[in-house]
């Protein structure tokens, strides 16, 4: 693919996102309505989404976390008690009773699903009914799969899947920022900065960026050498790049004939991060120790608020030291020396920062595919959403 195409892709993919957010605006008031009561309130918020958007509903709750302490809860239950328990009982049941499980004292629950049809999410919105507890819900198209709810159903007012969740994180992000903003700033000053962030993205920038990594990602999926995503800074940036490596792992093969999942390496598990910091409390020791098994053309994407920092720079040596092929996505300062491409993000918050570097996460994921399949014309790029390709989404007992 020539960087043209790469250029073509990128600008007409952020386009649909702006146009996918400025359709949730038209209703953005309401949802940020029912933020700020739940944050007036001193609610509990509890979230969920499968895949991706459970990593876009996670973010809405840190931002309360941090901002306004609120009580919120982004898990059922942890990976190794879900699988555990869905062995005995079916996993619809074993989520129907972690939810319900105290739901009553839940103040607002948020899903999200671009199908609105995932049996677990409607198990919540059908619990959150049976309790009155009000429901945020996001959904893909015009959100008519869903039935009415407490509260307010959000279409995204597109089904395509990428697309769709990037105008999720976009918008909840605004939403979730406007219950926390003072009173008197208005709604639509908010809802200016995240369009205004998406319009300056440097797309010849991202075009180049994309391309350099497009090749180095799909050279490693055919090599089967290691791909690494990596966010030693933490917060909603760490978020987006656990839904990058899901993105890389699960969706860039998915359909591709003769081609097996890559071997993707993301941010220390819980397990992992509370051994590390326990005898090493240093937020870089845990990408240097990520690092330090990494080989020659190894390609690490590394995520970061400023290059500047120690915990970037450490990073970025490590990386280097190991002869892999570095990526850095970074909003604040320089592209560091040993850094093979370097993609400068517009100024914006840090949550905001997150969503635009998933957007970059899709954009990569189907320039991947793309090229791994060698089928479709880049052209048609705009096309590959991957939705109807998770042949587990079409099954009854789907989740």
């Amino acid at each position: 693919m020539t960087s043209a195409v790469y250029e073509d892709f990128a600008r007409a993919y952020l386009t649909e996102v702006a146009a996918s957010v400025r359709h949730m605006f038209t209703r953005g008031t309401e949802a940020a309505a029912l933020l700020k009561s739940a944050v007036d309130g001193g609610a509990r918020v509890r979230a969920f989404g499968n895949g991706g958007s459970s990593a876009i509903v996670r973010s809405a709750l840190l931002q309360l976390r941090a901002h306004a302490e609120l009580l919120v809860d982004d898990a059922m239950m942890s990976p190794a008690a879900m699988a555990y328990g869905a062995q005995r009982q079916d996993y619809r049941t074993v989520f129907a009773q972690s939810l319900a499980r105290d739901i009553d004292q839940a103040g607002l629950v948020i899903v999200a699903s671009v199908s609105g049809r995932s049996a677990n999410i409607l198990e919540a919105v059908r619990l959150c009914g049976e309790t009155r507890v009000p429901v945020l819900a996001v959904v893909g198209g015009d959100g008519t799969q869903m039935e009415p709810v407490d509260g307010m159903v959000w279409a995204t007012g597109t089904t395509d899947q990428q697309i769709s969740e990037d105008a999720t994180l976009t918008a909840l992000t605004w939403a979730t920022d406007s219950a926390l903003a003072p009173p008197q700033e208005p709604l639509p000053t908010g809802q200016e900065r995240a369009l205004h962030a998406l319009a300056a993205v440097d797309v010849p920038l991202l075009a180049g960026f994309l391309q350099g990594a497009t090749e180095a990602v799909a050279d490693a999926v055919r090599s089967r050498r290691r791909i690494y995503v990596l966010c030693p800074d933490g917060g909603p940036l760490a978020l987006a790049g656990e839904h990058f490596a899901h993105n890389l792992s699960w969706d860039a093969p998915l359909g591709v004939e003769g081609v097996r999942p890559p071997l993707v390496v993301c941010d220390p598990s819980l397990a992992d991060m509370s051994a590390i910091y326990n005898d090493h409390p240093d937020p870089a020791h845990g990408a240097r120790h990520r690092l330090s098994s990494a080989l020659p053309q190894d390609v690490v994407f590394l995520l970061t608020y400023d290059s500047d920092g120690r915990t970037a720079q450490e990073a970025v040596r490590a990386a280097a030291a190991a002869g892999t092929r570095l990526f850095l996505l970074h909003r604040d300062g320089p592209a560091l020396p040993g850094t093979g491409q370097a993609f400068t993000l517009p100024p914006a918050d840090d949550f905001t920062q997150a969503a635009l570097v998933q957007s970059a996460a899709h954009l990569l994921c189907r320039t991947t595919r793309a090229t791994l399949a060698a089928g479709p014309s880049p052209v048609d790029l705009m096309a590959q959403d991957l939705a109807p390709l998770r042949e587990l989404s079409n099954a009854p007992q789907s989740l």
